[in-house]
């Protein structure tokens, strides 16, 4: 495995056309979190506010870095497994994201399934930004995608011919989203659940064999072997006498002796002190009505100057204000709920940072100013 930074890159995605520019999967080891490597580039990334696209978070030596949706997969995983009302969505979402790059005037030099990364009905778009000297906007990239991702449906698919069209330039965008919406009206709803594989149909049982038919000119005759019912006796009769005295000694109990007394004496007072220190512990305890809270250690590297941090997206239920300065670093900040955070780290004279975290993260968070 090649590192870079604290990133650690794993496989590499080939891109179309073989060009200088190279893409590789990767992982920070810092945060856990997925990410996308695009080298060599040694402009600084665009700021983009596209949705359904690959965010960039970081630039390392020559290499711009994207984040990856937590539990999002890449779209070639399940190709020919998409159903068609979940497609349609993909693809209204990444002509979308191709409509305002133009607008922006922002490249989108490479699309294909492994750049697209798709988590329920959403999918992202990665790359965006990075130019290829063959085209600006692959639109053949994008239709080619679609093609893979639908599989064997793909000739089916009432939309293809207006897609291809778009990608010819023969049809207007507003012309192909009107047709999508039109086949989304007709299709069944999106499943929740995932592509599930085709269950294997059981046998089907083996008929009875019929019985034989016995011959006209023989009769048989079956004789049940007769058991002998078991010969009951009277029951017989039970006598019972009531006695005015019991046949036995009745022994009373024991007066209790002064040591028990002393005994229990010395027990209660011990009981009723325990109860007491139990009550008072409970007491001091935090009631469960109370707003948990989830302490972060938040460190700089280098170590100097203090920082800022602004919280950008937070978990469900939390209820923590986004966009507004919540603490200084370096210290703990603490958070309402468990989760994925993202957060920006801003530092005067300096890029700001913005990182995903894990709460609740006893390790602590160890934040690098570039």
């Amino acid at each position: 495995m090649e590192s870079l930074g604290h990133y650690l890159l794993r496989g590499r995605i080939a891109l179309p056309g073989g060009g200088a520019t190279e893409v590789y999967e990767g992982q920070d080891i810092r945060t856990g979190i997925e990410v996308l490597a695009f080298k060599p580039l040694l402009e600084e990334p665009p700021k983009l506010s596209i949705p359904h696209t690959l965010s960039w978070i970081d630039r390392e030596e020559d290499a711009w870095i994207a984040e990856i949706p937590v539990g999002a997969v890449q779209t070639s995983w399940l190709a020919g497994r998409v159903e068609v009302a979940r497609l349609v969505q993909w693809v209204k979402q990444l002509l979308g994201v191709l409509k305002q790059a133009q607008e922006n005037d922002i490249p989108v030099g490479y699309i294909i399934p492994e750049l697209v990364w798709a988590r329920g009905s959403r999918v992202w778009l990665g790359g965006v930004g990075v130019a290829n000297p063959e085209q600006k906007w692959d639109f053949a990239g994008l239709l080619n995608t679609v093609r893979v991702i639908a599989g064997d449906s793909y000739p089916a698919l009432p939309w293809r011919e207006a897609l291809e069209n778009y990608v010819t330039g023969q049809l207007d965008y507003a012309a192909l989203i009107e047709q999508l919406e039109a086949a989304a009206l007709v299709l069944p709803p999106v499943s929740v659940a995932t592509p599930a594989l085709p269950i294997p149909t059981e046998p089907a049982p083996e008929p009875i064999p019929a019985k034989p038919v016995a011959s006209k000119s023989l009769k048989v005759q079956v004789t049940e072997p007769t058991v002998p019912l078991p010969t009951t006796t009277p029951p017989r009769r039970i006598r019972i006498e009531d006695r005015l005295e019991p046949p036995f000694e009745v022994l009373e109990p024991p007066p209790a002796s002064r040591r028990t007394l002393i005994l229990w004496l010395l027990i209660i007072p011990l009981m009723l002190l325990a109860g007491g220190i139990g009550l008072w512990l409970r007491s001091r305890a935090p009631s469960t009505g109370q707003t948990a809270v989830y302490p972060v250690e938040f460190r700089l590297q280098p170590p100097g100057p203090s920082a800022s941090v602004v919280i950008l997206e937070i978990p469900e239920g939390s209820k923590m204000p986004l966009n507004v300065e919540v603490a200084q670093l370096p210290g703990k900040v603490e958070f309402d709920q468990p989760g994925i955070y993202r957060i920006r780290v801003r530092v005067q004279g300096r890029a700001p940072v913005e990182s995903l975290i894990e709460v609740p993260n006893p390790g602590g968070v160890t934040i690098s100013l570039r």
